[in-house]
């Protein structure tokens, strides 16, 4: 039962991984602390779920599309609001109060549009349990724990080995250099945004057909958040290892102490972890070495 509960906490920790990356993402790139990623991811969840009930999609096709949408809507919310208030000379503490107005504002919209009833998507993994080395383990488990570790593999690839990749990590490392070296520091910005928020719909289609696409499930948001922060602000790799803690922390509460107390028990924990490691697990080691 330890086994198949690790299995399914590492599951949903990978849901929480993609999401704090597209915090961390933007703490890189611009010191930006964007509170509406748990909306973007809300808003992915839902055009994945009209994508599987309108259209006869493949599932993984569905989530392509509702990362490229996704991606989409980032960028307009980043050309449309964010960066006409900081070429407006804003202090960042009012583009981040400006980032919890858009989070509000996505919410109601999607209230409108998709209402205020939980969505549930269409049986989208299979049902029959899967016998791994004399553990039986629920496919969907599986599904999600392959494809999140998959996504974060072929990130790291993309900053380590493509052009743009590097080009983006060195707009965030040194924006002012990175020009002299032409690069095109705006347009890493706009890659940054589409990256997160594709991120962010990645994490909402591969959790809400174990739970419910609704509006306002980017409560979902704040745990990554926390996840990011136990891995430390703005580090990639403890982004991943942070939201796999969480959800671990999260799943073996549940199970073994109580469901009630579960968010209670990852954010006591992340609060422990602080109280040790201020700076987060990954900064701290950084600074070790």
């Amino acid at each position: 039962m330890l086994a198949e509960q690790l299995l399914g906490g590492f599951a949903i920790g990978c849901v929480y991984s993609l999401i704090a990356l597209g915090y961390t993402m933007l703490i890189r790139a611009i010191g930006l602390v964007n509170f509406a990623q748990g909306e973007v991811m809300m808003v992915g969840a839902l055009i994945g779920w009209t994508l599987l009930t309108s259209f006869p999609l493949p599932y993984p096709l569905v989530l392509v599309l509702a990362m490229a949408l996704t991606a989409l809507l980032g960028v307009l919310i980043d050309r449309l609001v964010y960066r006409p208030v900081q070429r407006r000379g804003a202090p960042t503490m009012n583009v981040i109060i400006t980032t919890i107005g858009v989070s509000i504002a996505l919410r109601n919209a999607a209230q409108l549009i998709w209402g205020s009833e939980p969505l549930r998507y269409p049986t989208v993994f299979a049902t029959e349990p899967i016998a791994i080395g004399g553990l039986t383990v629920a496919p969907q488990n599986v599904s999600i724990l392959l494809v999140g570790l998959a996504f974060m593999g072929l990130l790291q690839l993309f900053f380590q080995r493509t052009r743009t990749g590097l080009a983006m990590r060195a707009a965030a490392q040194d924006p002012d250099m990175a020009r002299m070296m032409g690069v095109g520091v705006d347009r890493m910005v706009t890659y940054t945004y589409a990256i997160s928020a594709a991120l962010g719909a990645a994490g909402g289609v591969l959790l809400a057909p174990i739970f419910f696409a609704s509006f306002d499930m980017g409560y979902i948001g704040v745990k990554s958040f926390a996840a990011a922060t136990i891995g430390g602000l703005g580090n990639v790799p403890g982004a991943m290892v942070g939201g796999i803690v969480l959800g671990v922390v999260e799943t073996l509460g549940a199970a073994f102490i109580s469901s009630a107390y579960k968010d209670a028990l990852g954010y006591g924990i992340m609060i422990a972890l602080l109280l040790f490691v201020p700076s987060g697990l990954f900064v701290r080691a950084q600074r070790r070495s």
